[in-house]
Formats: structure tokens, C-alpha cells, sequence
């Protein structure tokens, strides 16, 4: 018997109470791959530089997206393919909360779960070794919900002074098999 996800750790009884849709994606299987579309929105140019040195996605409307989720016990890699672009991250478990690097920035949320969705808050930042104050970020948050029945994400990230970094929206569902081209 595999342990609990890195989700349904952090957000205990609450976890098994989200729609099927939300639970799937976040179960303790160890390979998963989700198929879907999104919009991308990004800012200026200080702001896509920061996107790109963070590894985010890059302006686009209406791009397919593929996403390759493979659990362990202690975390989880996420490899997001917005059309021909690559975005890598690794997910893990830190005092009840999700710490998700993305190269060498490293974000920490609390996740809530709130009717039938599940929202991250940023609580800290740091890239590498380096804390970053968080009221450096006007907003950099997530939610992650239903959208026509299917697992649906919104994601956002501005900087005080910047504007908006990397707005992204869209929708999965469960693909059966491997993931192309990853």
C-alpha cells in the first residue's frame, strides 16, 4: 500500500471531500498524464525575463497543454508542456505546506480547500538560498476547481513594481498512456 499523496497529506479529512475530478490528479499513483487547454497571459519585458529566468510559460492563447505528473513518497515532478514549451517543477511536503520549485525559485503555499476547489497562498519565497519578502508579490497565487466538469487551474504571479508576470488558465482531463515528446 502506497502512503498518502503529498495532497491529501496537507489537506487531511478536507481532501476526501473535493469533487473526483480535483482527487484524481492529486492521488498517490506514482505516473499520471493530464491533456487540456489554456490561455497565457505575461507582461512586459522586465516581466517575461523574470518568467523566463523562473522557467514560466510564455504569452499564448488557446494552447494545448500536457502534464506529466510521477509521484515518490516524499514529492511530486511536475512537467508541464504549454505547446512546444517546457515548464518543470517538484512539489514536496514542508511543515504542512507545499513547497514547489521552479529552477532556482523556490515558492511556498498553504493549500485550502474551499467547496470544490483548492486554493494556494503564498506564505514565503526565496530564490536559491535567498528569502525574498513576500510583499515584494502583489499576488501569486493559485486555484485549481472544476470547469465543465473538468479539473481546471488558474494560475498568477505579479510583482510589486513589474505588473503581472504569468497569468495561465485552463483545463485537463486524464490521458491514458504516455506522454509525447517529453
Amino acid at each position: 500500500m502506497s502512503a498518502p499523496s503529498l495532497y491529501s497529506r496537507i489537506l487531511g479529512p478536507a481532501f476526501e471531500r473535493l469533487p473526483p475530478a480535483l482527487k484524481s490528479i492529486h492521488d498517490a499513483r506514482h505516473a499520471k498524464l493530464y491533456v487540456g487547454r489554456c490561455d497565457i497571459r505575461g507582461g512586459g519585458l522586465i516581466a517575461r525575463t523574470i518568467a523566463r529566468l523562473a522557467g514560466l510559460p510564455i504569452a499564448q492563447n488557446d494552447v494545448p497543454i500536457e502534464v506529466a505528473v510521477n509521484a515518490t513518497d516524499t514529492n511530486e515532478d511536475w512537467l508541464r508542456k504549454f505547446g512546444s514549451q517546457r515548464v518543470q517543477s517538484r512539489l514536496t511536503c514542508r511543515r504542512q505546506r507545499v513547497e514547489e520549485r521552479l529552477g532556482p525559485l523556490v515558492l511556498t503555499f498553504t493549500l485550502s480547500a474551499e467547496q470544490e476547489r483548492i486554493v494556494w497562498s503564498l506564505y514565503s519565497a526565496r530564490l536559491a538560498l535567498l528569502p525574498l519578502p513576500v510583499t515584494w508579490l502583489l499576488e501569486c497565487a493559485a486555484t485549481e476547481s472544476l470547469h465543465d466538469g473538468r479539473y481546471g487551474f488558474d494560475v498568477s504571479a505579479s510583482v510589486r513594481g513589474v505588473g503581472l508576470i504569468v497569468h495561465y488558465k485552463g483545463w485537463l482531463v486524464e490521458q491514458v498512456g504516455q506522454p509525447h515528446g517529453f
